[in-house]
């Protein structure tokens, strides 16, 4: 223009905001009425044939046994858990549709997997009540299967039952939730909601609050009957679930109760006991008083430092200041 050369200016690299999480109605979830092979391969950003050859394949994960380590600080004891962990091609599918699933609206009582929501504000919620129970529900990856997968896809997500079997194929092993997939805790609660709505029903009934996280189920308020305990096992069985006796734990007046690694007690939440011993004790092995089991200086302030900035999430006014040091002083030792 006018004999001037006009330079064009580069794009700025404008990153795509993400949508928000727990908003959107069912109906308005990018996966309801998925109606064909084609518009659910264009959802999960990969062509129909790649969606088929990864459908076909038997080999999309990494089977291995992890061995959580123990922890000589707090006494914990090995563990061991079989893992089906999906291999990067599938993963990234799996990552699509927890990003999907991530922006649908959740019930109050869910606690786990979504944004804003931990096992903090689970406990949280307890706060007060006269009696608690706490129950877990045994092998809940392994009991929820292909069936409840694909009656999410076809009967909530209203998608037709080829569409919503390549839709739990992708998503299960061997029938099953995999225990190593980053969308595991949030799809098995849309497979297990005909249950936890029950849950959420029977509370009601008796006058209880109620929460999940993941597969810990808390009831609290003015009493936890025999008769709402034989209720809520018999609820269980019926969608193909187990109590896990030996985890079941009824919390009478006066006495904390242990929700999801939080202590609640007298209208307030504190860190446990054990947890507390076992910083102690990473102390006195950082200051000579104590055992190191092998840990250098700064592994052992590296631990501090993440026991006690946890202990403050739970209860700031009397650990920030010792977070706060405690991260100083890891951070010190590491730029030695």
């Amino acid at each position: 223009m006018n004999g001037m050369k006009v330079e064009m200016q580069p794009k700025k690299n404008v990153r795509k905001k993400r949508k928000p999480d727990n908003e959107l109605p069912v109906h308005q979830c990018a996966l309801y009425k998925i109606g064909s092979p084609k518009r659910l391969a264009d959802l999960l950003n990969i062509s129909t044939v790649e969606l088929e050859v990864i459908l076909q394949s038997e080999s999309n994960y990494k089977l291995f046994n992890k061995v959580l380590a123990p922890n000589p600080f707090t006494g914990k004891s090995p563990k061991h858990r079989a893992v089906q962990e999906p291999k990067p091609r599938l993963r990234k599918l799996h990552e699509r549709v927890l990003s999907i699933l991530r922006r649908v609206q959740y019930p109050v009582y869910v606690q786990g997997g979504v944004k804003h929501r931990s096992y903090q504000t689970n406990a949280a919620i307890h706060l007060g009540a006269r009696q608690t129970a706490t129950f877990d529900l045994k092998n809940f990856y392994a009991s929820t299967r292909y069936c409840l997968v694909h009656d999410f896809f076809h009967k909530s997500m209203c998608c037709p039952s080829d569409i919503a079997g390549r839709l739990a194929s992708l998503t299960t092993w061997n029938g099953v939730m995999p225990t190593g997939s980053p969308l595991s805790p949030l799809l098995s609660f849309w497979a297990a909601k005909g249950l936890f709505d029950k849950c959420e029903a029977l509370a009601i009934k008796y006058g209880l609050n109620f929460t999940c996280y993941i597969d810990d189920l808390t009831f609290s308020g003015d009493q936890i009957s025999g008769r709402f305990q034989s209720e809520l096992k018999i609820l269980a069985s019926r969608f193909g679930y187990e109590l896990a006796k030996e985890k079941t734990k009824i919390f009478r007046f006066g006495v904390p109760a242990h929700i999801t690694g939080v202590i609640s007690h007298k209208a307030k939440l504190s860190v446990p006991h054990a947890r507390l011993k076992g910083a102690r004790k990473i102390k006195d092995a950082i200051e000579g008083k104590g055992k190191a089991y092998g840990f250098t200086a700064a592994q052992l302030k590296k631990k501090l430092a993440g026991a006690i900035n946890e202990a403050a999430t739970i209860d700031a006014v009397k650990y920030e200041k010792w977070a706060v040091y405690s991260r100083k002083d890891a951070e010190d030792q590491f730029n030695k």
